[in-house]
């Protein structure tokens, strides 16, 4: 009997301890499951900026394409793209033979009546002609003088100013037709680029704003300098020039590159990644945790750039910002924060 009574008080108070145990984890189960589990970060100012950006082409601060004047053949080109040629060098020679330039018959009247008024000048000087006689050659002289410079810058094709020639399209032998394009020449120290923009993103350029582009691996930071004020009608666009230093000509004209420009920027801002913003009828909102409770908070949204809302009201710098975990949330929910 005793040891039945023996067995019969174990068994009593494992069921006892049993019920005891179970009501435990319930409760704590209970306290689990009120509790929804999220990530935070804390608020803290960071610098903003914000970039608009374009794909454009560059080219010299000062470019001009030479086109031929008169059509025929191509005798000789005396500089190859990367030179670096004087105003008035001779970049591209014609055959001078060409019959509708008559460059022999210009050349041999200009060198008789240059004589000829080398000679009356020093009668002239000497007392030994009249100023009549003198002012007749001359003016026969200035005429054929003009008419082969005339003739010779035909065929004879100069730089119009300092520059690189960046481009050369023909070759010895071609024969080219009339106001074909020859070569091109470009200023090269300083690179510019036209972009196109929108009436509604044109308000946002102001001149001087920063500009960045990269080429061959490099960083280069330019600079607004131009903005039009009449739109395109072609284009119906606006144009923003912008321009970069090159002074070791690392930048190509003609190359196509991503340009950045900087339109606005804050050191000091709060900014949080758009995925975490939600919207109701009241406008837009993101969850806070305080005091163990999520919180629901309106925002009003500044610039946006990419994934990123500058918030200007709403959060302040040491909120602890839901960050994962936020669609079960409601104002007023229970939280528990998890790393």
């Amino acid at each position: 009997m005793k040891s039945n009574k023996t067995i019969l008080v174990v068994m009593i108070l494992s069921a006892f301890l049993l019920t005891n145990c179970g009501g435990e984890n319930k409760s704590e189960q209970q306290v689990s499951e009120n509790e929804i589990p999220v990530k935070v970060e804390e608020v803290k100012f960071q610098p903003f900026e914000k970039y608009l950006t374009f794909y454009s082409k560059l080219s010299g601060i000062k470019e001009a394409t030479k086109g031929a004047m008169i059509g025929g053949k191509i005798e000789k080109i005396n500089f190859t793209v990367g030179a670096y040629v004087k105003e008035r060098d001779v970049v591209v020679e014609f055959d001078t033979y060409n019959p509708a330039a008559q460059y022999e018959q210009a050349k041999t009247a200009y060198e008789n009546l240059k004589k000829n008024y080398e000679r009356m000048k020093a009668l002239l000087q000497a007392g030994e002609t009249s100023q009549s006689n003198f002012d007749a050659i001359e003016t026969q002289y200035l005429v054929a003088k003009r008419n082969y410079e005339s003739v010779r810058q035909m065929l004879f094709i100069e730089a119009p100013f300092d520059g690189v020639i960046v481009d050369v399209k023909v070759h010895p032998g071609d024969n080219v037709k009339n106001e074909a394009a020859l070569f091109t020449i470009s200023q090269i120290s300083k690179m510019r680029s036209k972009i196109w923009v929108s009436e509604k993103e044109l308000s946002q350029f102001k001149k001087g704003m920063k500009a960045i582009t990269e080429f061959a691996g490099e960083k280069f930071v330019g600079r607004v300098v131009e903005i039009s004020m009449a739109i395109d009608p072609m284009k119906q666009a606006f144009f923003v020039e912008v321009e970069f230093d090159n002074p070791r000509g690392i930048l190509k004209s003609g190359v196509t590159t991503e340009i950045k420009i900087l339109t606005y920027e804050n050191p000091k801002a709060i900014i949080i990644p758009r995925n975490l913003v939600n919207k109701d009828e009241n406008g837009l909102y993101v969850f806070v945790v305080k005091n163990n409770q999520a919180e629901k908070r309106y925002i009003t949204n500044g610039k946006e750039s990419g994934l990123y809302y500058e918030v200007s009201n709403g959060l302040n710098e040491g909120d602890m910002l839901v960050v994962k975990g936020s669609a079960q949330l409601d104002n007023g929910t229970n939280v528990k924060i998890i790393q």
